[in-house]
């Protein structure tokens, strides 16, 4: 007669411990590991590709063009590869009313909240709006720095503009953004402010006075002209003003 198998040293406890812990090993094995990203270095470009971009971005800014979509990719690589960070047109499908154009010297806007009419003494020209901003009043934790370089742009004129107001209107409010005075080679990290120029059919952007002076926007050789880009990560981009 056959004796009887003995009883088994595992416990059922002790199998699902046992399970549970090559589940564990197995999902650490195959889970998706997030590449990292390395930062974009500044490429040393020769001087006469320099000039080049200069050239183009000059040429682009003075004339009002829209380029054509591969054209307009090519520069916005090159430009990329010159500052050391991205730079683009479009940023999540959306865009501005255009990247080249003229800016305005407007007043200056009473976004920040730290923003006081004794600050802007020393700034010839300048005082503040009276009326309340088309971005709406910032909170003290939207504004870092008191940033004095804010833009605007006539928003307005986007096709679905009136449709999508709300969602338009939150996604742009702060948007950092990279103005670039191509005859000086000067940039400026600045923030979209206002969706509303009082001259739209003259001029495509306007500037606070400190913007102005600090990107030398109408300076005799730019008159004006300058281009707007978006900046995908901001974070990359070192604030404030840059001679490129």
């Amino acid at each position: 007669m056959t004796p009887p198998s003995a009883p088994s040293t595992y416990s059922l406890a002790l199998l699902e411990e046992i399970l549970q812990k090559r589940q564990e090993e197995f999902s650490e094995q195959f889970s998706a590991v997030q590449p990292s990203v390395a930062p974009r270095i500044p490429r040393q470009t020769p001087k006469s590709e320099r000039d080049e971009v200069f050239a183009k971005l000059a040429a682009a800014a003075a004339s009002l063009t829209i380029l054509p979509e591969k054209e307009a990719l090519y520069l916005e690589q090159q430009v990329s590869d010159l500052l050391g960070f991205e730079v683009s047109s479009t940023l999540e499908e959306k865009k501005l009313t255009c990247s080249f154009g003229k800016i305005q010297a407007l007043d200056v806007f009473s976004l920040s909240p730290q923003a006081h009419p004794e600050d802007m003494v020393s700034v010839r020209g300048a005082r503040i709006k009276r009326g309340r901003p088309s971005l709406g009043w910032a909170k003290q934790t939207e504004v870092s720095d008191a940033n004095r370089y804010l833009l605007a742009n006539h928003l307005v004129l986007l096709e679905d503009w009136h449709h999508k107001y709300a969602h338009y209107k939150n996604w742009y409010r702060w948007r950092k953004l990279l103005l670039i005075n191509p005859f000086d080679r000067i940039s400026v990290v600045v923030e979209l402010a206002s969706f509303t120029l009082p001259n739209p059919m003259q001029y495509q952007f306007g500037g606070s006075p400190a913007l102005i002076r600090a990107s030398q926007a109408w300076s005799p050789r730019a008159q004006g002209f300058v281009c707007v880009f978006f900046i995908p990560d901001a974070s990359r981009a070192q604030s404030g003003v840059q001679q490129l």
